[in-house]
């Protein structure tokens, strides 16, 4: 099985605490250089696409430059979300690596940092290799907050454009992401839906900072378990029952594992969409 993508997460620490973004149960990690390098020896033949997180914020990660580095070494291409607070400290180490091949960088997230958006503007102007997905993904129907209102004025004048909508290009390689906010996967939230389809486990599946291996970007606290990558082999866990299950009730549009069941991301996939994988967190 090749995957479209495989969600590492070198840390789960973050320098902010947004109110919509889950808290994680777990205890805090920072992935060592060498764990990081075990992982892409077991998952080499599984994927060409690596992305730096499911939670935390991979650019405070102290051996950012190794991990990287490491991308490098296996031949990887590499995709980082953000909230972009140490985005222009970082710049220099991200132009050191071609194979940087997307930068997220969340507008949305909650900080308090001066000129934040106007330092945001500058590190995507002097990155050098690069797409660029300008997002703000907590939309509440549609409707924008005062915030983001005021971000996209300033992002419409920067770049000459009138009309923003979703996957509006805004210049070569730099696109912006509009999204309405959505209920984390949790066991334990309100939200429950055992119909729906999602791309786990057939386009992706996600390392946490601990080696646990789950179906699910999403699934910040490793419910969806299939086992751990430091002392198992993927191979068995994807050859599972756990696994095969989860995907055989996918294919026929409902939900197997409870945190599936929980999660309201999965309603973003239409049948329109089936065909086509647009989970790029």
């Amino acid at each position: 099985m090749k995957y479209k993508k495989i969600y590492i997460e070198i840390t789960n620490i973050c320098n902010l605490n947004c109110s919509f973004c889950s808290k994680t149960k777990r205890q805090r990690k920072e992935m060592t250089p060498e764990e990081f390098s075990l992982i892409l020896q077991k998952i080499n033949n599984y994927t060409d696409y690596i992305y730096l997180h499911v939670k935390g914020e991979p650019l405070i990660h102290k051996d950012l430059d190794k991990i990287l580095s490491l991308t490098k070494k296996y031949n990887k291409k590499v995709c980082i979300t953000t909230n972009g607070v140490f985005l222009k400290d970082k710049l220099d180490i991200l132009n050191n690596y071609d194979n940087i091949y997307q930068i997220n960088i969340s507008l949305h997230s909650e900080n308090k940092k001066n000129n934040y958006l106007e330092d945001i503007l500058y590190s995507v102007d002097n990155l050098l290799y690069p797409y660029i997905s300008l997002r703000f993904w907590t939309l509440d129907k549609g409707l924008m907050d005062d915030k983001t209102k005021k971000y996209l004025d300033i992002i419409k004048e920067k770049y000459n454009i009138k009309d923003i909508k979703n996957n509006t290009k805004l210049k070569e390689k730099i696109y912006l992401s509009l999204e309405d906010k959505f209920i984390w996967p949790d066991i334990k939230n309100n939200y429950h839906n055992e119909k729906g389809y999602c791309f786990g486990g057939k386009s992706h599946i996600g390392i946490l900072s601990n080696g646990t291996v789950t179906i699910c970007c999403l699934d910040g606290d490793g419910y969806s378990n299939l086992g751990n990558i430091f002392s198992d082999d993927l191979e068995d866990l994807l050859n599972s029952d756990k696994f095969k299950n989860a995907i055989h009730n996918f294919n026929n549009r409902k939900a197997y594992l409870d945190i599936c069941k929980h999660c309201s991301y999965k309603e973003r996939f239409s049948k329109d969409e089936l065909n086509m994988n647009i989970l790029n967190n």
